[in-house]
């Protein structure tokens, strides 16, 4: 009892309180006319990216306390109400086109590779803190084999090549428009799709596997755009909902799905192999 207290808790304070926090250092990268942009886009890099690493120290703060006070989930779950409240406070796709003239997405996937890099910082602080705590077997928040850990080996690497096409295919098919609640809720459910995928072929894929392959997906779609949507058309293509899918979803749309759809995949994928066990 005390112990989902204290993980309610800790949700509740990361939606109300620090998430607004982090979502309003988003506004240091708008424009001058104080039009919403993201990390590199729109307004100042410099100060977009300032924006970027203090919304992620947020986030990788309340993430361990909660890893450390309630395991390994329930710490990326308020890291990722953190994140998402930072993506919710940034562009969306069609903005972002149309603020920029040559075309985003070589900004976009300088973004990704920024974010990523936040993202596995986020996923390392979380698991170091989850691994000085053991909750009660009879959790449903019990890690499974080495859910948190930090090491890789040859079928995890499999594992991983395989949940970076199956994330892709689910963003494509699940982000129809740039609305923040559609595509964040694109890039979750990817999320768990990639994860599920992940630890089924290897039940001891580390958690940080996930947000890796996420991060990789983060830069993909700004690169398939650079390849696919001339700049030239690309405003057009946005006001006529050509754009693929996976160009969609933002590199922070990507970190906050990832965080909060990963714990998604992991309960799932625990709760099939226990099941098997039986």
């Amino acid at each position: 009892m005390i112990n989902t207290t204290i993980r309610w808790s800790l949700y509740i304070v990361s939606l109300i309180v620090l998430g607004p926090i982090a979502g309003l250092l988003m506004e240091l990268s708008d424009s001058p006319d104080g039009t919403a942009g993201t990390v590199l886009v729109a307004g100042s890099p410099v100060l977009g990216i300032l924006g970027l690493v203090l919304g992620s120290a947020i986030a990788a703060g309340v993430g361990a306390v909660a890893a450390w006070l309630g395991g390994l989930r329930p710490g990326l779950t308020c890291a990722g109400i953190v994140l998402a409240w930072m993506a919710g406070m940034s562009s969306g796709l069609t903005s972002i086109v149309a603020a920029s003239d040559k075309g985003p997405w070589v900004a976009l996937m300088i973004e990704g590779v920024l974010v990523g890099m936040c993202l596995l910082g986020i996923g390392v602080v979380v698991s170091l803190a989850a691994a000085r705590h053991r909750v009660p077997a009879s959790s449903p928040h019990q890690p499974v084999a080495s859910e948190h850990g930090l090491s890789f080996n040859k079928r995890s690497i499999a594992a991983l090549a395989a949940a970076v096409p199956a994330g892709a295919v689910a963003a494509w098919a699940l982000a129809m428009t740039d609305l923040k609640g559609q595509v964040i809720a694109a890039a979750t459910l990817a999320a768990v799709a990639l994860t599920l995928l992940m630890r089924l072929i290897d039940l001891k894929t580390p958690a940080l596997g996930a947000l890796a392959a996420g991060a990789v997906l983060a830069v993909f779609g700004p690169a398939y755009a650079l390849a696919q949507v001339p700049a030239e058309g690309a405003l057009a293509s946005a006001y006529t909902q050509a754009i693929p899918g996976i160009v969609l979803v933002t590199p922070l749309d990507w970190a906050a799905g990832l965080l909060l759809g990963t714990p998604l995949g992991l309960a799932w994928s625990a709760s099939i192999a226990k099941r098997a066990e039986t």
